[in-house]
């Protein structure tokens, strides 16, 4: 994000703050309950979102040279992701031409040439058929084309797209809707990955979504853990095509607006975190130790359940000072499951269960609560789904 936005940014926190105000949608929104249960809704959405929109699968650090790969199964489909010799990332179906096993197990490692474990078939990190086992008893497969099957992938300001089905190349404005001034000015390629962990749910993918989208539970529902560190009911909105950006203020900036009362010498990062909704599945938030980054799938092929697939990349910035105060790579981890999946997740299963029993229809989706109805809205054009209004009241 550039400077001249930070400070646009801090100011409009600052006037949410002293006013008691936050980002307004103009009026409250309705939207269906079954939009989390439907079977026939949620196989389109697989099909829709999971299959055909280009997914952002993490930062580039993921791959942090040449020769480096990441296998992920993720989305549902096999995906091998390479940064081949000459340092592109390119992405290929997991899957041996031969008799259609992985070739690769989930992981990260470097290597420039991955054999299939069933028969030893073996391929180099363009996907090139390098090496068929035994040839001469085999026979000759030269003139078969027997590449990996290479997917639609894009290296877009330190993000990793990947389409999991082939078809055209990725489109740079589709995937980011005009972020691209505000990525290029985090430096994402820099943060190094850190860690990983996995979250399963007794909720709705889009339930995890929302449960992203506001800050008007914080000091309800978090009140006992994380309540205290964050301004609670207090964000900033931008939407970028069917991705959003949301802004919220954490108390040092309550200090500074006591003790230095110009918000363009304020240390943006130090005093808010920074929350992206990259559509269809993805929370990104920065603050000043890093990134956390969020891929929110169904699980279970079930409306019902879903999976949150956490990576944590550090600031470099902050590496060293992190490190030499002996703090915890894990602890930070564990930190996160435990607000999130103790607090969270345990609201959005009752949720979840309530939908089912069909109690009511429709829930609402307050004018405070814009980047929900945000989230619901540009799923729903995903599909070409009616769009929800906004009421009056």
């Amino acid at each position: 994000m550039k400077k001249t936005e930070q400070l646009r940014v801090l100011n409009e926190l600052n006037e949410h703050i002293a006013t008691g105000s936050t980002t307004d949608a103009g009026g409250v929104m309705r939207a269906p309950m079954s939009d989390f249960t439907d079977p026939q809704l949620f196989l389109r959405e697989k099909e829709a979102f999971f299959r055909k929109e280009p997914l952002c699968m993490g930062l580039s650090s993921e791959l942090p040279q040449s020769n480096t790969y990441w296998s992920d199964n993720a989305t549902g489909m096999p995906i091998l992701m390479v940064r081949d010799g000459q340092g592109h990332f390119r992405a290929f179906a997991n899957v041996c031409r031969h008799r259609g096993s992985l070739v690769v197990e989930e992981g990260r490692g470097s290597r420039s040439r991955f054999t299939c474990p069933f028969h030893a078939w073996t391929y180099g990190n363009t996907g090139d058929l390098i090496a068929v086992n035994k040839s001469s008893q085999f026979g000759d497969v030269s003139d078969l084309g027997l590449s990996l099957f290479e997917l639609p992938s894009a290296e877009l300001y330190g993000t990793l797209w990947v389409r999991p089905i082939q078809g055209d190349p990725i489109d740079e404005e589709d995937c980011l809707g005009g972020l691209q001034d505000d990525f290029m000015n985090w430096n994402l390629p820099d943060h190094p990955f850190i860690g990983m962990q996995i979250i399963d749910a007794r909720m709705n993918w889009k339930l995890v979504i929302d449960s992203y989208g506001e800050i008007y539970h914080l000091n309800v529902l978090h009140k006992e853990t994380i309540g205290d560190a964050v301004i609670g009911n207090a964000q900033t909105l931008a939407t970028f095509e069917k991705n959003l950006r949301m802004v919220v203020a954490n108390q040092k900036f309550n200090l500074l607006r006591m003790l230095l009362p110009y918000p363009d010498r304020w240390p943006y990062k130090q005093v808010t975190q920074t929350i992206y909704f990259l559509y269809p599945n993805v929370i990104m938030m920065i603050d000043s130790f890093g990134i956390d980054f969020l891929r929110i799938f169904p699980l279970n092929d079930s409306p019902s359940h879903s999976r949150t697939i956490h990576t944590w990349y550090i600031d470099p910035k902050v590496q060293k000072q992190f490190e030499d105060q002996g703090l915890s790579h894990e602890d930070k981890l564990k930190l996160f499951r435990e607000s999130v999946e103790q607090e969270d997740y345990v609201m959005g299963a009752d949720i979840q269960k309530n939908a089912e029993l069909k109690i009511q229809e429709e829930i609402v989706l307050g004018r405070n609560e814009e980047s929900l109805q945000h989230f619901h809205n540009a799923h729903r054009l995903g599909l070409g789904r009616e769009q929800l209004q906004v009421g009056t009241t």
